[in-house]
C-alpha cells in the first residue's frame, strides 16, 4: 500500500511538473534557452538561435516591444541565424517568463547581462537591436556595457519613456555604430517616434551612425516584417555595423 501510494504521488509530481513546463516553454521555440541573472539578482531567460554556441558568427542580442516578450523577433532571429548569424533574444524581467516586476529603470541592466551571456558563450563580436521597448533600453545600455559593444539599432524606439526610462542624456556617451529606424508617421500620444529616432541620432556621440526614416506608419518589429528593406538593413546591420551605418 504504501509503495502504491508512493508512486501515485510520484506521478501526480511529475504530471504537474510537466503541466507546469508546457505553461512556461515559449510558444515560438524549443530547447536552447538559457537562464541568467541580471546584476540585481533577477532571473531572466533567453533563447539562442543558431546553435548553442556562436563560435567565430557575428553576434546579436535582440530585445523586444513592451508587453511581450522574445517571440516578437522570433521570424527575424530565424531569418539571422539561417544567414549565419548568432541571435539571442531574451524576455525583459516581468515579461514573458523572466522572473521580477517590470521596472523601466533597470531595462539597460536586462540588455546588459544579455550580453554577458553571449560574451560567456564566446561571442567575440556582439551587437544589440531593440524595437520600441528594447530600443530605448539598448540606447541606454549601450552607453555603459564595457566592452564596448560592436553596434547598437533602435527601432521605433522612444527617446524618453516619462519619469521611468530616458535616453537623451545616455545618447552622448554612446560612441560605437549606432543605427536610429522609425516609420515616418508612426505616432501614437505622447509618442512621435520618427522625431524621438531623429532626437537620438543627433544627440548620439558616435562618428559613424545612421538615422533611416522610411514612408508609412508601422511600428517596432512590425515595421522590421513590413518593410524589406528595414529588414535587409537590420540584417547587414548585425553582420557588420560598422559597414551597415557607413552605407
Amino acid at each position: 500500500m504504501r509503495t502504491t501510494a508512493l508512486l501515485l504521488v510520484l506521478t501526480a509530481t511529475l504530471a504537474a511538473t510537466a503541466t507546469a513546463n508546457a505553461r512556461t516553454a515559449h510558444p515560438c521555440v524549443k530547447g536552447n534557452e538559457i537562464w541568467f541573472r541580471t546584476t540585481d539578482g533577477v532571473r531572466l531567460v533567453g533563447h539562442r538561435f543558431g546553435g548553442v554556441r556562436p563560435g567565430a558568427k557575428p553576434t546579436v542580442v535582440l530585445a523586444h516591444m513592451s508587453q511581450g516578450d522574445l517571440c516578437q523577433w522570433e521570424p527575424f532571429a530565424r531569418m539571422l541565424a539561417a544567414k549565419g548569424i548568432f541571435v539571442f533574444a531574451f524576455d525583459f524581467r516581468g515579461h514573458g517568463f523572466s522572473q521580477g516586476r517590470p521596472a523601466y529603470g533597470r531595462l539597460g541592466a536586462d540588455v546588459t547581462a544579455a550580453v554577458k551571456v553571449v560574451r560567456g558563450l564566446g561571442a567575440r563580436k556582439v551587437s544589440v537591436i531593440g524595437a520600441s521597448l528594447g530600443g530605448i533600453a539598448a540606447v541606454v545600455a549601450a552607453a555603459n556595457i564595457a566592452p564596448a559593444l560592436d553596434g547598437v539599432a533602435a527601432v521605433s524606439a522612444p527617446a524618453t519613456i516619462a519619469g521611468r526610462l530616458n535616453a537623451v542624456p545616455a545618447a552622448p556617451r554612446v560612441r560605437v555604430p549606432a543605427l536610429f529606424v522609425a516609420a515616418a508617421d508612426d505616432q501614437n500620444a505622447p509618442y512621435d517616434f520618427a522625431a524621438d529616432a531623429r532626437r537620438l541620432y543627433a544627440a548620439t556621440a558616435s562618428a559613424d551612425k545612421k538615422l533611416e526614416i522610411v514612408p508609412g506608419s508601422l511600428h517596432g518589429v512590425f515595421l522590421v516584417a513590413g518593410r524589406p528593406a528595414v529588414s535587409d538593413l537590420l540584417e547587414r546591420f548585425s553582420r557588420d555595423p560598422l559597414a551597415a551605418v557607413r552605407t
